[in-house]
């Protein structure tokens, strides 16, 4: 299996890969608490671990992963940076692939709290408008949403991905007891619902899906399917910064994200604009 890891590749070897394929997954985390159980890193390592497997299978490079988020729960080893301070170091990273010769990024975010999704497709957007870059930037479950996975936070889904891509670094007996609440975690109860299996089903899709959407991507040369894709990644980005959390419970977000990572460009557009009219 051919080297993904950017930082492991040679410069010909680097040159090689970049002509062939030009995608580059970027990932971005955190470190937060995510129960007792789970590692603190949960997000950071998740988030590499599907885009290094999604550029197995689709081709491509994959950065070092990004740590610093912005917000977290205000529990113990978890970090917070300043929502400008994330936007600003995006924006870089998203020009220097450019820079260097990428022609897609995959910006994959493990952490998902509403201001971090926002300002990476806003640093994203931003990029897009200014370079030709295709960047599609993403918390993972945008891609399985139809499977019934729109974020959690340490629970059912985030516990189970965790269980199956590092299966040494969850302890289930470090949990709560059954009867007592489980602080900081956010969702369906991990001690009930998640499971290996859950997790093996869900990264398995991710990565299917990832890499179909890396590949449509390089291979959309159409300057009008382009402007489409960042016309509705706007959108989206609108949606977020005006409705917040709140468009989370609206089914036609759902609707346009799905169109949205499948290239229905057209649909994508029309469900998001139902929201934002």
């Amino acid at each position: 299996m051919s080297e993904v890891r950017w930082e492991k590749l040679r410069p010909r070897d680097m040159e090689k890969r970049v002509n062939e394929f030009p995608v580059v997954y970027v990932p971005f985390g955190s470190l937060e608490w995510h129960g007792y159980h789970n590692p603190l890193g949960l997000d950071t390592i998740k988030a590499r671990a599907l885009c290094l497997r999604s550029a197995e299978k689709s081709g491509g490079i994959v950065t070092p992963a990004t740590y610093w988020p912005i917000g977290g729960l205000l529990h113990p080893w978890t970090v917070r940076m300043s929502e400008e301070m994330v936007h600003d170091l995006a924006v870089a990273i998203f020009q220097q692939m450019a820079h260097v010769g990428f022609k897609v990024v995959i910006a994959l975010t493990g952490h998902y709290g509403i201001e971090q999704v926002y300002h990476i497709k806003k640093s994203a957007l931003e990029v897009m408008y200014q370079t030709g870059l295709s960047i599609y930037a993403l918390p993972e479950y945008e891609v399985v949403a139809d499977e019934g996975y729109r974020g959690d936070h340490a629970a059912k889904w985030e516990t189970s991905l965790t269980q199956y891509l590092f299966p040494d670094l969850v302890d289930m007996n470090e949990a709560e007891a059954p009867d007592i609440p489980m602080d900081g975690v956010g969702g369906e109860d991990p001690r009930i619902h998640a499971s290996k299996e859950l997790g093996e089903k869900t990264a398995e899709l991710i990565i299917e899906r990832l890499a179909l959407v890396a590949n449509r991507l390089v291979n959309e040369t159409s300057a009008r399917e382009r402007s489409k894709f960042i016309s509705a990644s706007d959108l989206h980005c609108q949606i977020i910064n005006k409705f917040s959390w709140g468009c989370l419970g609206n089914e036609s977000y759902w609707h346009g994200i799905t169109a949205l990572w499948k290239g229905n460009y057209d649909e994508a557009l029309g469900a998001f604009n139902k929201i934002i009219q």
